[in-house]
């Protein structure tokens, strides 16, 4: 009987050195490098206006995409922005940054005097139609984008404050000219009861980090090119349902060429 205890005392004493000498020691996970790889993610620019009231449907559908609903064959890869415009006064989310909106609005045709209208990658996708646009937001959804964008973010929560690194990498392939990326700021699940019936907003453009034409840039085949961007975040805006979108455009062709979203944080 003694030796069983002894034997116990023993063991129970080696458990708890090894114990006390692993925790000395804490394992540290390491990071491994980003490898930057086309996706096939794509963006959906929506104009609209809260007394617009055919934009309604548009919107609708465009939510259910965003809630994850599977209206195309890949959901989550689908990056959605809307744009207010001044179609009709008093909008409170164009009003709130005239600049920017305002600078969207202009870039593409009849975007400020026919709403919804709707640019997928660029590109006007036609008046809303169920089946139309789940064909064509498919079709894009099935290839690739010819650059890759990585992001990471680094934000204070206390000052409102952040820095975001922004990587591109032009896959192999023809060079593009006349580039621009875009850093937009879009907020989520905004309450406001709207003139045409809408009842919370999402993807709400709110600012452009970048200049409102976009922020020009140089990159060849095979190269990847790095950036660093400060931004604040305005205290109107709740910072657990904030996303930064960010998207390489061709100026003269409004072709967008890669996107990627982070959540803020």
């Amino acid at each position: 009987m003694k030796n069983i205890i002894v034997v116990s005392i023993i063991f129970l004493l080696t458990v708890i050195f090894y114990s006390c000498e692993s925790n000395d020691s804490p394992v540290v996970a390491s990071t491994p490098p980003i490898v930057n790889v086309p996706t096939n993610k794509i963006l959906i620019e929506l104009f609209t206006n809260t007394s617009c009231i055919p934009c309604v449907e548009a919107n609708q559908y465009l939510d259910a995409i965003h809630e994850l609903g599977g209206i195309t064959n890949n959901d989550t890869n689908v990056i959605i922005l809307r744009i207010h415009t001044t179609l009709f006064a008093g909008d409170p989310f164009y009003l709130y940054n005239v600049t920017d909106n305002g600078a969207r609005m202009s870039y593409y045709p009849n975007a400020a005097i026919v709403n919804p209208r709707t640019f997928l990658l660029g590109t006007f996708i036609g008046n809303f139609s169920t089946a139309p646009w789940t064909n064509k937001i498919n079709e894009k959804l099935s290839a690739t984008r010819p650059m890759a964008i990585s992001l990471t973010n680094t934000y204070n929560a206390n000052n409102r404050t952040g820095n975001l690194s922004v990587r591109i990498t032009q896959d192999a392939g023809s060079n593009f000219t006349g580039l621009v990326y875009h850093i937009a700021v879009a907020e989520n699940e905004i309450l406001y009861t709207a003139p045409n019936g809408e009842t919370h907003f999402n993807n709400t453009l709110r600012d452009l980090v970048t200049p409102p034409d976009g922020q020009a840039f140089d990159i060849g085949s095979g190269q990847t090119n790095t950036y660093s961007q400060s931004y604040s975040i305005a205290n109107a805006l709740n910072q657990n349902l904030t996303d930064i979108i960010v998207f390489v455009q061709v100026l003269a062709t409004r072709e967008v060429i890669a996107v990627e979203k982070v959540k803020l944080q």
